[in-house]
């Protein structure tokens, strides 16, 4: 499917104008903080019932925010990475066909010989390492 350019700027301007809660990065980081209010409401609870166990608690209590935490930072930051992508391919998407690319030059033609380039390899066996 082949988008036209309006039809890429209005998607784009669409996604703009969408308000920040309906965005993917959004739900991620609201169900991650709800995880952590909950992990918190039972580590109260739990301290309240267990107190001798307190210690242990916290410390599962700590690593289980810790969790969320980080899977919620991956999933937004793949979140956004993905946006970035979609947003950056749509924006290279109407290039126009038709349009080459020519280099002006005052040299006249046919005295610039470009034949001989240079391997990559050429400037690895250069290199002092």
């Amino acid at each position: 499917m082949v988008r036209t350019r309006s039809s890429a700027v209005s998607l784009i301007e669409d996604k703009l104008a969408q308000p920040a809660a309906s965005s993917k990065k959004a739900l991620y980081a609201g169900l991650a903080g709800l995880g952590v209010i909950v992990v918190y409401a039972s580590t109260v609870f739990l301290i309240h019932d267990h107190a001798e166990a307190s210690k242990e608690i916290v410390e599962v209590a700590n690593t289980a925010v810790m969790a969320f935490m980080a899977l919620a930072m991956t999933l937004i930051t793949g979140q956004a990475a993905f946006d970035w992508k979609a947003v950056s391919a749509l924006q290279h998407m109407d290039v126009d066909e038709s349009h080459h690319e020519t280099i002006e030059s005052n040299q006249p033609i046919n005295s610039v010989d470009i034949s001989h380039g240079r391997s990559p390899k050429d400037f690895l066996r250069d290199s002092t390492f």
